[in-house]
């Protein structure tokens, strides 16, 4: 019998993150066995026929928008890479995952799976001996060069490592935060291999003791915090979890507002963030939101989105604001559901954080929500919000406000009042498409509004 067509392997998930979903499923305590078997059978379906290799990338730049839980993993492991053969069988997958996500468990080999471990090296720091380089033709000199520079940035980050380890026995915490900045900042100029080595180095030494002291004193020396939220970025998943276990501790961020900073650069913070959404304590699930909104991860947009229908009031206008930092397209529709929510304060900010992404696409929607919005503050906070917009479907769609005629004479005056505030708004504006409306308002208009659209466009002209 013939086998069924493959799927291209292009289109599919590459197995490091099919591997990723099934760790988070296994340490989801409440995942029940059906996910977890889906999850390891689509992992398994990816090396059937196609081995593959997974390697820690611990270097920041290597992590990925998204984050990698994996690769997190991989990393407190000392795991460096994983080899995974065609035909790897799901009871040798299921067992490297399950060790995965503990800490002390040893991890599983195999005909199928082969696990290269870091370099004791990196755990004493010691640099790579010296190789001595033999003449080169000119045309290698420049390398040359190049692999002594970076041979003696090597020898100067293992001194500062060596002085971070020598601080902490101290417990002198300044002399560590300003060194692990000084590290941080001397990494980029290392080739990739040192640079690997340095970086992971650097990540042990932040155990969480030691973040936890950083972390106290930022506290007590504010100008330090910008210096501190650097660093704690540097200490992986161990020092998201304390950090949110600091920001859980009080209703409000306060002077806690450098651990927020902390956690906006790392992506792969997001599955310590993620429960928050779901906390009974409304604090908790205000402060997820404002975490989500930071992270700049696509996939916290549908997490914010189930926020915008909170029963509570400030975690929905976090979540609103969060998601008006978003520039992804999914974004969109949860926007537009808090444009047709019960409270104005909802509708007025969705609609300004809608209209920050400059879419003419956003003007018919805006529309919609201004004919229907009855709250005359709001109305006006729409009628701003498609102002702004610099396109011509918002110059039409206003321009069409501003000309439409008749009525009875108690709507006509409401009427002309309106019509009246979008000549206001489209001079506040000050865009192209509101010049634009206002020409035209100016020359088909009627009487005061007429005259109005003249004037403002004297003036902004």
């Amino acid at each position: 019998m013939k086998a069924p067509p493959q799927p291209p392997l292009e289109s599919a998930p590459d197995f490091g993150e099919l591997l990723g979903k099934l760790l988070l499923v296994l340490r989801d305590g409440a995942a029940k066995k059906d996910k977890i078997r889906r999850a390891l059978h689509a992992a398994a379906a990816r090396v059937a026929h196609t081995p593959a290799i997974i390697e820690a990338g611990i270097v920041r730049s290597d992590w990925g928008e998204g984050g990698d839980p994996l690769k997190e993993r991989l990393q407190v492991r000392q795991i460096d890479a994983i080899q995974v053969a065609a035909g790897a069988p799901e009871r040798d997958l299921l067992a490297l995952a399950q060790a995965l996500t503990e800490d002390g468990a040893p991890i599983p080999e195999s005909s199928h799976i082969q696990v290269r471990l870091f370099p004791t090296q990196i755990k004493a720091f010691a640099p790579a001996p010296a190789v001595p380089v033999p003449v080169a033709p000119a045309a290698a000199l420049s390398a040359s060069t190049r692999d002594r520079s970076d041979e003696k940035l090597a020898e100067v980050i293992h001194g500062v490592l060596r002085e971070i380890e020598l601080a902490i026995r101290q417990e002198q915490w300044h002399t560590v935060l300003h060194d692990a900045q000084a590290v941080l900042r001397m990494l980029p100029g290392l080739g990739e291999a040192s640079r690997r080595t340095y970086a992971i180095g650097l990540r042990r030494q932040l155990t969480r003791p030691v973040i936890a002291a950083l972390i106290s004193q930022g506290y007590r020396v504010v100008e330090e915090q910008k210096r501190t939220a650097e660093v704690l970025r540097a200490g992986g998943i161990e020092a998201a979890e304390r950090m949110v276990e600091e920001l859980r501790q009080n209703d409000s961020i306060g002077p806690r507002a450098f651990l927020a900073d902390a956690l906006a650069g790392m992506p792969e913070a997001l599955p310590v963030i993620a429960p928050l959404v779901q906390s009974d304590r409304t604090a908790e699930a205000r402060l997820g939101a404002e975490l989500l909104g930071r992270l700049g991860v696509p996939d916290a947009i549908p997490l914010l989105g189930t926020l915008v229908q909170h029963q509570d009031e400030r975690v929905r206008m976090a979540a609103v604001e969060g998601l008006a930092r978003y520039r992804d397209k999914s974004a969109v529709e949860p926007l537009r559901q808090a444009l047709v929510h019960e409270s104005a304060s909802m509708r007025a900010r969705a609609a300004k954080a809608l209209a920050a992404r400059g879419s003419g696409a956003i003007a018919m929607p805006l529309l919609a929500a201004l004919e229907a919005e009855r709250e005359p503050g709001t109305w006006e906070e729409l009628l701003g919000a498609l102002a702004g917009i610099d396109a011509p479907e918002a110059a039409a769609a206003l321009s069409r406000i501003a000309l439409e005629r008749g009525g009875l004479f108690a709507r006509r005056n409401l009427r002309v009042r309106r019509q009246l505030a979008v000549v206001r708004a489209l001079s506040s504006a000050n865009t192209t498409a509101a010049k634009q409306a206002l020409a035209r308002i100016a020359a088909e208009g009627q009487g005061e509004v007429k005259v109005a659209a003249g004037e403002a466009l004297g003036v902004g002209g």
